[in-house]
């Protein structure tokens, strides 16, 4: 549940992921894709650096062991990544009836340290990574309702062209 303050009142909201979702979109997932795409468990905290076990934050008030300790508690449960979003999106998801599943770019094996040290260049690469993915699921699913055909040029079905050239308009905008 995701616990939140409306008109003073504290307030619990589901918090739900489709599982079939998760399993469609990981089923695009390329042989030849050069990372792993897998399911599991994400744990969603309220900070980066204490919610998440980190030791080199400004406050840590724990040891190396207890540290480990706690991510061997978390791997055996099927936790494989650990985040701040997930919980508000999928309250908010499921709140308004949407399916949803997340997808996340693992930085750091916590088991090896705490601090992202990838350059910028990998990890602008790393963070393309899930939207690739959504974008076959996307495509996928426009094809499947008969709203994208890729023959030709890969011409869409318009079904509103004054929201679609609204939208385009848009974006040129935020260029």
């Amino acid at each position: 549940y995701l616990e939140l303050p409306v008109l003073g009142k504290m307030v619990r909201r589901p918090a739900k992921l489709d599982r079939q979702l998760a399993r469609d979109i990981k089923a695009l997932a390329h042989r030849d894709d050069p990372y792993d795409t897998i399911i599991g468990k994400t744990m969603c905290t309220y900070d980066f650096y204490e919610g998440q076990g980190r030791m080199d934050g400004a406050f840590c008030e724990f040891t190396e062991n207890d540290k480990m300790e706690y991510l061997n508690k978390l791997h055996k449960a099927g936790v494989v990544n650990i985040e701040m979003e997930s919980l508000s999106f999928a309250a908010l998801t499921h709140h308004a009836g949407i399916k949803s599943a997340v997808v996340c770019v693992t930085l750091i094996d916590r088991f090896k340290g705490d601090q992202v040290l990838a350059p910028k260049e990998v990890l602008d690469e790393w963070q393309i990574r899930p939207q690739q993915l959504i974008a076959r699921y996307i495509t996928r699913y426009l094809q499947r309702k008969g709203r994208l055909s890729l023959e030709g040029h890969g011409s869409m079905c318009v079904k509103s062209p004054r929201r679609f050239k609204l939208v385009q308009q848009e974006s040129e905008n935020y260029d």
